[in-house]
């Protein structure tokens, strides 16, 4: 069965097979089937079914309920490309995903005033690779980007700039979740342009092995458990599957309401503390009570995802039912959206009032 990648277009990137050749000619040759994603946002049924999910350089936010998608994209066996877009947007939330996966990007850009190409030292040629099925047979790339930084020992740093660079030996590219997740800080590489593009230096070879690689991994066969281990799941008749899934949506809608209600006593309740000029212990109640509750929040979603997983392992097969997933999970999303950015603005509104409050008392 062929490799599908789905390119997304909905957040504004600046790289997909559509407007780099190269990277067209390197999936006709792999026979990779690519797909367009132009509407967001981005949701499980509208990727579920893919290999993999190319963010190429995208300049726009991701949702909170997408980050959370794409997170359950790659915790499926999926597979996850993000490219940093250059130069870093003002506004840059790419990391709020990338941090999922134990990589940040950092707001800077690679130096190199001795390897570069035709003495541009913002066009570094990368020399130091790690021995990996990505980068075989890849001996230097004209890269232009930032640097990447490591939080999880899962992390594996593929390729980082030379010691003289600037920053010195700054990690450029890297991996999560056994090769899954690929973080790379710049677009160029991916461009059609002869001179630092996916032409120069071995540039397309590191882009068809990031695809080939891909191709390996997903075709090798796992190891099937002993005999003893295995238990066949007890079957689930659709129309029950069905009703039961849409009781968890009803259930998982019915905590969200509530949460919104919560939203509502923490505002009030901030308020109060604000008026009685208890600014400090206002500041950390918001941000205890804010974390605890996106996380809350957050959290319905994944285990309504976990349980879906589980039915769709136990149910017969239904043509119907990824449709019925679909509405039933929508609803869940736009809701968990809603309760987010609800506490999103209460949070930013209630800060303002703090900081504010807190100056005009010491003007008195």
């Amino acid at each position: 069965m062929s490799v599908r990648v789905v390119f997304d277009e909905s957040h504004g990137e600046q790289v997909s097979n559509f407007n780099c050749r190269g990277i067209s000619y390197i999936l006709e040759k792999l026979k990779i089937i690519s797909f367009r994603l132009i509407s967001g946002p981005i949701t499980v049924d509208k990727i579920i079914n893919e290999d993999i999910l190319f963010l190429g350089a995208p300049t726009e936010k991701f949702l909170d309920f997408e980050i959370n998608t794409l997170e359950y994209f790659v915790s499926k066996g999926k597979y996850l490309i993000i490219i940093c877009p250059m130069p870093i947007p003002i506004n840059f939330t790419l990391n709020d995903l990338t941090i999922k996966f134990g990589i940040k990007f950092n707001h800077n850009v690679v130096q190199d005033k001795k390897h570069n190409l035709n003495g541009a030292m913002y066009f570094p040629i990368i020399r130091q690779f790690q021995r990996d099925l990505f980068t075989n047979g890849v001996k230097e790339l004209i890269y232009s980007g930032c640097s990447l930084k490591q939080f999880t020992p899962g992390v594996k740093i593929l390729a980082k700039a030379d010691e003289h660079a600037e920053p010195p030996s700054a990690p450029v590219i890297m991996t999560s979740k056994s090769g899954r997740v690929i973080c790379i800080g710049g677009y160029t590489l991916f461009q059609d342009d002869k001179r630092y593009g996916i032409k120069a230096k071995n540039n397309i070879r590191f882009v068809a092995n990031i695809f080939r690689t891909i191709i390996q991994q997903r075709d090798q066969k796992p190891k099937e458990p002993t005999p003893a281990k295995m238990r066949k799941p007890k079957s689930i008749d659709p129309k029950k599957a069905k009703k039961h899934f849409e009781q968890l949506t009803n259930d998982t809608l019915n905590v969200l309401k509530k949460l919104l209600n919560e939203i509502d006593k923490l505002f009030d309740e901030i308020l109060k503390l604000i008026e009685s000029q208890k600014f400090s212990l206002a500041e950390e109640t918001l941000q205890l009570r804010y974390s605890k509750l996106k996380n809350t929040i957050e959290g319905n979603y994944r285990a309504l995802m976990e349980e879906l997983d589980y039915i769709t392992d136990r149910i017969k097969a239904n043509i119907d039912f990824p449709a019925v997933v679909k509405e039933f999970s929508d609803q869940v999303l736009v809701m968990e959206s809603d309760a987010l950015s609800k506490l999103d603005m209460i949070r930013f509104n209630l800060s303002n009032r703090i900081k504010n409050e807190k100056l005009r008392s010491q003007h008195r």
